[in-house]
């Protein structure tokens, strides 16, 4: 399998060279295959992105280097062509750059700030380009809104706060475009919205619990509405549940649903093996939308897991007893 990797990569690398040459993208070509991995537009960024990303956090956690190396090159030669890394993934950016540097520009690449300020929102994005070896990335996030109080909008959006150096790392093309991943009450996201309209893509838990959850909690879906009337890019996280991934058991229906939830773009997936990332890639190559029937079903079921003790709602609970201040754990 190492091999077969290795000779992938070869070979994309120089198809791109030839690219150059051909005056084609290698993009174009793989959305041409009938084996392709496939694309949404992000949105009104108008990127083509693929359906399945990969989320970094945990190759930069407790994995040996030469796993997670294997476990990226499984991505790429899967057809995955986002990669949702950040800051506080420990060692994420480190080990993500040297492997996607042969397919930089084939790739949607991604980190976060968690800084409130903008002196160390530059901070971040200086060592992630370092790390991640390159100019830019695509896209620059605003990490876990809601997590901190509302009153925290302020300092992101005053003087000399987080959104000041965004709006200047997008100017001088340090990245292509801004969002924020949002948390659980999105109260802290909406204002964002209402306060600036240079937020190009939402990241939100995307999974039919966390809605149960958010209902129960007369936390309105006023979040995917806006993003959907404002053509916000939208990308799904938390789509088995968070870590360590509760509802994988019942891997189709959690993937399916976060795909058909109307304007989801791309379904992030956290691997800490090679077989979680190819398990994957199959589903999103075999996706199929939910019927009206399956959707109405699926909520169902996740509005029953909410009221239960389920340990597939174990770590929503979790996430929402952080987000809404009753817990200090990170996830």
């Amino acid at each position: 399998m190492r091999q077969t990797r290795r000779s992938f990569l070869k070979f994309t690398l120089a198809a791109g060279a030839a690219a150059k040459f051909a005056g084609s993208s290698m993009i174009s070509s793989e959305a041409a295959s009938p084996d392709a991995m496939p694309r949404r537009v992000l949105g009104r960024t108008k990127e083509s992105v693929t359906i399945l990303g990969l989320g970094c956090a945990h190759i930069g956690r407790g994995i040996k280097e030469a796993q997670t190396r294997a476990i990226i090159e499984a991505a790429v030669e899967g057809g995955v062509r986002y990669f949702d890394a950040a800051p506080d993934y420990e060692r994420a950016e480190e080990r993500l750059g040297p492997v996607i540097a042969p397919v930089r520009d084939k790739v949607f690449l991604v980190t976060k700030t968690y800084a409130l300020d903008a002196a160390n929102a530059e901070k971040d994005l200086t060592k992630a380009l370092k790390q991640l070896k390159t100019d830019h990335v695509d896209l620059f996030l605003q990490h876990a809104v809601g997590i901190k109080p509302i009153s925290t909008n302020r300092q992101i959006l005053g003087r000399g706060g987080s959104l000041e150096f965004l709006r200047k790392a997008k100017r001088q093309g340090l990245t292509r475009f801004l969002g924020m991943s949002v948390h659980s009450p999105h109260s802290a996201a909406m204002q964002l919205l209402d306060e600036s309209a240079e937020w190009d893509v939402i990241m939100p838990f995307v999974n039919y619990v966390a809605r149960a959850q958010e209902k129960a909690e007369r936390v309105k879906e006023e979040l995917l509405q806006r993003a959907r009337r404002d053509k916000l890019g939208i990308v799904g996280m938390k789509v088995l549940g968070g870590y360590p991934g509760k509802m994988a058991d019942d891997y189709d229906r959690a993937f399916r649903y976060a795909l058909s939830v109307p304007g989801v773009a791309c379904a992030l997936i956290g691997a800490r093996n090679v077989p979680e990332v190819e398990r994957a890639v199959r589903a999103a190559k075999g996706f199929r939308p939910f019927t009206d029937t399956e959707m109405q079903e699926t909520i169902r079921v996740g509005e029953e897991m909410a009221r239960s003790k389920s340990s597939k709602a174990t770590i929503l609970r979790r996430h929402r007893g952080r987000d809404f201040g009753s817990a200090p754990q990170r996830a």
